[in-house]
């Protein structure tokens, strides 16, 4: 979702078992796949305590350098 605008910029439909952490993966890969210009472009990435993943964390912050801003699990 684009926070400024408040449009979606990727989405995906799941049953409410699939692991939140799996879709942002096969998310951004889609979105890096079709619309590179989007992760360019892209800032931060905020996410609720579903998307706490070290994986995908370094991967937005390493790679598109996007910072991940993400509640975290309390476990």
């Amino acid at each position: 979702m684009d926070s400024n605008y408040e449009l979606p910029v990727a989405y995906s439909l799941t049953k409410a078992s699939t692991s939140d952490i799996k879709e942002g993966h096969k998310m951004i890969n889609n979105i890096k796949e079709t619309k590179i210009e989007i992760l360019d472009k892209c800032e931060t990435f905020e996410g609720d305590r579903g998307y706490d993943d070290t994986k995908l964390i370094k991967e937005l912050w390493d790679i598109y350098e996007i910072k991940p801003i993400i509640d975290i699990r309390n476990m």
